[in-house]
């Protein structure tokens, strides 16, 4: 059995269509270096922690001619299980960049022009690659692969369903987790066990966090050793994984009787925010459109706009496709969205929920909470 990802021809038709894209923008060559692209472009599943540990990884995909991975010689083994031919590796001590003017020598590009992830580069990789190849043209082609991947295949989709069902199962099991006197670390460690057990295939992109306090917590801190105590409002934040497509999913719990009416009244809106924006959720639909379907709701409350984005696109990345103000982009059917409506006053309160977008509306992917009751 293969240890690719998917089907060698899914990545056949990715590469024609990706050629077909880099022939719209005017490139002989893409050097692709986000690490979600190396997975879309290759199927490399070390690409996160390569890109991590790493001078320089990459994919250089010419626009004829094969591609290929630059990888360090630690991960032989694992580049074996990627889909392009004749991995290029190199020692730690070498210089990656070398074999990058290699490949392009083989394929006539040194003075090519090339298109550079930009907006995913270090500078000092940036200047690396002037430095190495003063010759070629080099040009921003940030997006353009996940424009290609904007529309995904039916086994993609699968993975954003099955990811989906995880991350449920996880959000279940955390919910059911919450107590007073519980540590944060108690309700994670559940819920990734859960997950895990439901068929979750990768460790590296799964995300669980837990805030809690009075306010709902300390949103994006790390700290896991904080104890819940009656009264504290408790968010869970989850993204469930399969094959590297993420699904996602957050709620909130009030930890005692019911919670105060103020506290209860902003829940309210906060989910009627999210069924508003999501039932706007629709194959040509703008991302404009779903914001202002949530941000109606908000403005008959509060008398202003709603200041943040209420969610983006799921999958391989996350928020290439923005819900926010004024945004004009089409959607697409097979796209999952995150719908992530939240607010932080009076307290942090959310309400998230993933979908996948069809021809006539949407797939419910994970399930929303609505109920602030402690009880699961």
């Amino acid at each position: 059995m293969s240890a690719l990802p998917f089907p060698s021809s899914e990545y056949e038709s990715r590469l024609l269509r990706l050629r077909s894209a880099m022939q719209s923008v005017g490139v002989d060559a893409i050097v692709v270096t986000r690490p979600e692209n190396i997975f879309y472009v290759a199927g490399y599943r070390a690409a996160h922690i390569a890109n991590r540990t790493s001078e320089f990884h990459a994919v250089v995909v010419p626009a004829t001619g094969e591609p290929r991975i630059i990888c360090r010689a630690l991960e032989a083994e694992t580049v074996k299980t990627q889909w392009t031919k004749e991995p290029r590796l190199f020692k730690d001590h070498e210089d990656p960049y070398q074999l990058l003017v290699g490949i392009l020598k083989e394929g006539g590009l040194e003075g090519a022009v090339i298109g550079l992830e930009e907006k995913f580069l270090k500078v000092s990789q940036h200047r690396k690659l002037l430095q190495y190849v003063p010759g070629a043209s080099f040009t921003d082609v940030s997006g353009l692969v996940e424009s290609v991947a904007a529309s995904p295949s039916a086994q993609e989709s699968e993975c954003h369903r099955r990811a989906a069902r995880v991350t449920d199962i996880g959000l279940q099991t955390g919910m059911a987790a919450i107590a007073e006197g519980v540590y944060a670390y108690e309700v994670i460690g559940k819920i990734h066990e859960a997950m895990y057990a439901a068929g979750q295939s990768d460790f590296d992109k799964a995300l669980v966090a837990v805030w809690s306090g009075p306010r709902g917590g300390r949103m994006h801190d790390t700290l896991t050793t904080e104890r819940i105590q009656n009264g504290d409002l408790v968010t869970v934040e989850i993204m469930g994984v399969d094959n590297h497509y993420r699904a996602g999913a957050q709620a909130c719990r009030y930890v005692g009787d019911d919670a105060p009416a103020h506290i209860a009244d902003a829940y309210k809106m906060v989910v009627d925010m999210h069924d508003r924006a999501r039932d706007a959720v629709k194959a040509g639909a703008t991302n404009g459109d779903v914001f202002d379907a949530a941000n109606a709701v908000y403005r008959a409350a509060r008398g202003t706009d709603y200041y943040r984005r209420v969610g983006g696109s799921m999958g391989l990345t996350q928020f290439t496709v923005d819900l926010v103000k004024g945004k004009t982009d089409v959607l697409q059917p097979g796209t999952s969205l995150l719908i992530q409506t939240l607010v932080d006053d009076p307290v942090l309160l959310t309400c998230a929920s993933t979908v996948i977008v069809t021809d006539h509306g949407y797939d419910q992917l994970t399930q929303p909470i609505k109920s602030l009751n402690a009880a699961a």
